[in-house]
């Protein structure tokens, strides 16, 4: 456990390492869902805080014809689902863009550099969002007035797309080092299609969870 804990930290500051060391291990399926099942478990608990202080969608109409006043109840289930069919669109783009260009990584291993990539990017989001949530919860703060202010020129718009900013960047820088590093390719070809592959996954997480 120390040791994953390790590894999983490095990829913050050491990304190419991690990756080139993560590519070579036995059971990239079980590493894959390990590192999914970290973002997902927080998404999953900042929506239910979210429920517990009865916030809704303020600025951003929710694409799913689902009641604003409901829709965070709902996405406590969308959530798993929907981050789950992102990975495998986002990791299959890659593979069949990828040996379409020569690439040479095996699928398992674009899958669990995608994984670890995901799981790192999304703190980036998650820094903000789960506190907010989690204080909204208790009370500290009303969940559909810090909804209003974070879409208004307030400091909590600030912070939020300051975080968010960290966010895109990372994914960006992640993805685009999962290809170069997985398939041997150099940093042109790496961003295409590490940028677009960012984007799928982006669209799909945006029309379930808002």
């Amino acid at each position: 456990m120390n040791m994953f804990i390790s590894e999983y930290l490095q990829t913050i500051y050491k990304p190419r390492k991690v990756f080139e060391e993560l590519i070579v291990k036995d059971d990239l399926l079980k590493y894959s869902f390990i590192y999914m099942a970290i973002p997902i478990a927080f998404y999953t608990l900042m929506y239910v805080f979210l429920t517990i202080a009865h916030g809704a969608p303020s600025v951003f109409t929710p694409w799913l014809n689902i009641p604003k006043e409901s829709y965070y109840a709902v996405n406590r289930f969308l959530l798993l689902p929907s981050m789950l069919i992102g990975w495998f669109t986002a990791t299959s783009f890659i593979q069949i863009s990828s040996r379409f260009l020569g690439g040479v990584g095996s699928f398992e291993q674009t899958l669990a550099t995608i994984a670890l990539s995901i799981s790192i990017a999304m703190w980036g989001g998650l820094i903000h969002d789960l506190p907010m949530s989690f204080l909204s919860a208790i009370g500290v703060i009303d969940a559909k007035q810090h909804e209003i202010d974070m879409n208004s020129p307030t400091i909590f718009r600030t912070l939020l797309w300051t975080c968010y900013s960290v966010y895109f960047l990372a994914f960006f820088i992640l993805f685009t080092l999962s290809v170069r590093v997985v398939h041997k390719f150099g940093g042109l070809k790496s961003f295409g299609i590490g940028s677009l592959a960012f984007i799928i996954f982006q669209l799909i997480f945006l029309i379930f969870n808002r």
